[in-house]
């Protein structure tokens, strides 16, 4: 299915006036499968089967990986497939699995936007990369664009579980800030139901929406090159949530905010139109 709508945030502006660790598990010592427990210690898990080999050294970054990054976090999501295919299919060999996980996150979270489909196997892939590396970003965009994949579905439980992994998975990163304004978008999904609802069914949910979008302004001061464009979306999504609690106030101060910092951080018109309709719509005066 192709995606020939916004985002589900736009989409709620619109129509209104898992992927998890997977929890490590024991057998009873007499489990006759080779795994003890040592000591009746349920966290000490002792196996016949060798360690597995650290992962190799990885080589650096490509130039052109942050750069396309950019691309998917301003909205520019053709542009950044484009940037970020080479990277993902191209690169396979041992020491570049650190670059390959990277770009399949990222890359599926811009086909999270435009063909969702096409988000699955990059994400996959980016989650196998995940499994090899003992790296807390790639763990994050692993989880990251999982999780894209299955908010665009309205998989709001299993998106929400993805998004909260990959927040904890790498404090202060890019990543991890735009992992919370996705859980604030699942949030607001649950609040409504669905992406066609018009009406609140769980208040409760825009307030938890509302916490994750505050807490992606803290982090935004943290993520390197990355700020006005992350301080843009948590502000345009605070004016949604304004909006839906009609609080004109606070809806007109962040909408022109998010305006400020998408044009500093040269976002996409599609991201532009969401805080200018908010704005409009409110008829909010500077």
């Amino acid at each position: 299915m192709t995606r020939t709508a916004t985002p589900l945030l736009a989409l709620l502006l619109l129509s209104l006036p898992s992927c998890g660790k997977k929890t490590p598990t024991t057998t009873p010592p007499d489990g006759g499968d080779g795994t003890t427990t040592d000591g009746g210690n349920a966290d000490v898990v002792t196996s016949d089967d060798p360690p597995a080999e650290p992962p190799p050294p990885q080589d650096p970054d490509p130039a052109e990986l942050g750069p396309a990054i950019h691309q998917v976090l301003t909205g520019h999501y053709d542009d950044a497939i484009a940037a970020l295919e080479p990277i993902y299919s191209g690169m396979r060999e041992p020491g570049q699995e650190r670059a390959s996980g990277m770009a399949g996150g990222w890359i599926a979270v811009a086909h999270a936007q435009v063909v969702f489909e096409n988000a699955e196997a990059p994400a996959a892939h980016a989650l196998e990369m995940a499994g090899k590396l003992q790296d807390p970003e790639v763990d994050a965009v692993s989880r990251l664009g999982r999780g894209a994949f299955l908010l665009a579905q309205e998989d709001y439980a299993a998106a929400k579980e993805a998004f909260e992994g990959a927040a904890a998975a790498a404090p202060g990163t890019a990543p991890s800030v735009y992992a919370q304004l996705l859980l604030a978008e699942t949030l607001i999904g649950t609040a409504f139901g669905s992406a066609s609802n018009t009406q609140v069914e769980k208040p409760e949910d825009l307030d938890a929406a509302k916490a994750a979008y505050e807490g992606a302004v803290q982090g935004a001061d943290s993520a390197k090159g990355e700020r006005d464009i992350l301080m843009g979306r948590a502000k345009e999504g605070l004016a949604a949530i304004a909006k839906y609690q009609r609080d004109t106030k606070a809806l007109c101060d962040n909408a022109f905010a998010a305006l400020d910092h998408y044009q500093a951080a040269k976002a996409s018109t599609f991201l532009l139109d969401g805080p200018s309709r908010l704005a409009s719509d409110a008829k909010c005066e500077q």
